[in-house]
């Protein structure tokens, strides 16, 4: 258990961490002190949601609800430490908060918090402030949450004090060294299987990746890469280009038969993957292309094209790590991907409840079993109940040893057949 802070101890921290959000919404909430008229706000108390929701990518899907508001330039928003979200702007944008509200509640239904209220039958998920009229009241949920929010940091040891945040000041130097970077030694690579109605199982594809941790440890071992999602994308669509050069410097040949690579949507715009695919030429069957959720929801129209475009080639399209809350906006399948992963972890895994094991089988309905690739596999459990529900692609480190055993099978009968 963490040790009790002092609420002095944890102010210190924030006042040293001038990057951070928690200073930076005390730095708001003394420019709004001054003029709190028109102005409204709100504080949504993610971290009061499960533990299995209180995941990064949600957390973002959470925040990209707000966009429409914040980028009229009238509004700020602040992620805390521990989740929560605060938001102040105009009185006029109410209708807007509210739309947003509306589609965090429909992000998280399945969690006990959307529908509970507090003893003054006041929502539990949200708080509303008139900062004209409740702004004393305001201010101590402020800096309540802003100790809340650093202390939540400092518990978890990834407390900005640790690291450098990654932002615009440094990106340019950042950016320098991911293009200068020899994306060989970083890259790994796991396989995924198709087990067949007899039990025995072949290579379906062999992913391609890059481990963020090794990156980080090689270009920023003091830079939090993961701090700001749209400028860490910015700099994965740099390392995607390092990472089509290095395989253009190979022939189709040296690769697998089939292999899948993990990419941001934007960079099938750029002249790298143009010349990847004069690479790859007529063999673009063989090449499977992940992208990510995130990146799919944060522009649906551009995916759909893009999609188009890839499959016209020949490509086959994969979306990575789908979550059962998907089901909660629409029916997955509309996004016509060739194949979906779905993550074994704390749904779909051992312990998962009855309820957590029904979301992932009607996830995997709606997409269609043939579809789908279960990955995150760590035991012969997620297999099985794959199986039992007609999937057939599977992938992590289990199968990993499967692949291993298959290979030393494969060397010892072509050495018997020698």
């Amino acid at each position: 258990m963490a040790e009790k802070r002092s609420d002095a101890l944890v102010m210190k921290a924030i006042r040293a961490d001038t990057n951070s959000p928690e200073n930076k919404l005390l730095e708001n909430l003394q420019y709004l002190e001054s003029k709190p008229q028109g102005q409204c706000a709100v504080h949504v108390h993610l971290s009061r949601l499960q533990q299995t929701n209180k995941k990064p990518d949600y957390i973002r899907i959470a925040e990209r609800a707000f966009d429409d508001i914040t980028l009229t330039h009238m509004a700020e928003l602040f992620i805390l430490g521990n989740f929560d979200i605060i938001l102040t702007c105009p009185n006029t944008k109410v209708a807007e908060i509210d739309k947003a509200l509306d589609n965090i509640r429909m992000l998280f239904s399945a969690d006990p918090l959307i529908g509970q209220r507090d003893i003054a039958g006041e929502e539990m998920l949200s708080s509303w402030f008139d900062l004209e009229e409740d702004f004393d009241f305001f201010k101590e949920a402020v800096v309540s949450a802003a100790l809340a929010g650093m202390s939540a940091k400092m518990d978890s040891g990834t407390s900005a004090m640790d690291d450098e945040k990654l932002m615009p000041k440094n990106l340019d130097q950042l950016a320098r060294s991911f293009k200068k970077l020899d994306a060989r030694p970083l890259m790994k690579h796991q396989s995924a299987v198709q087990i067949g109605a007899n039990g025995q199982g072949q290579l379906l594809f062999r992913e391609y990746y890059v481990s963020i941790a090794d990156l980080r440890k090689t270009v920023a071992p003091d830079v939090d890469l993961l701090a700001d999602r749209w400028l860490f994308q910015f700099l994965t669509t740099i390392l995607d280009q390092r990472v089509l050069h290095m395989l253009r410097s190979q022939t189709m040949d040296d690769l697998p038969k089939n292999f899948s690579l993990n990419l941001n949507m934007q960079t099938v715009n750029t002249k790298d993957f143009q010349m990847f695919d004069q690479f790859v030429g007529d063999q673009a069957h063989r090449v499977i292309l992940e992208f990510q959720p995130v990146d799919v929801f944060s522009n649906i129209f551009a995916y759909e094209e893009t999609r188009d475009l890839l499959q016209a080639r020949g490509y086959k399209v994969l979306i990575d790590t789908l979550q059962p809350l998907v089901l909660d906006y629409f029916d997955p399948s509309m996004l016509k991907a060739d194949y979906y992963k779905i993550a074994w972890g704390d749904r779909l895994g051992g312990a998962a409840t009855k309820d957590g094991q029904m979301e992932m089988r009607e996830l995997i309905q709606s997409i269609g079993a043939a579809n789908v690739v279960i990955s995150h596999v760590d035991s012969e459990d997620a297999v099985r109940f794959g199986l039992q529900l007609g999937v057939q692609r599977f992938q992590g480190f289990f199968v990993d040893r499967l692949v291993e055993a298959m290979t030393q099978k494969a060397a010892a009968q072509a050495r018997r057949g020698l």
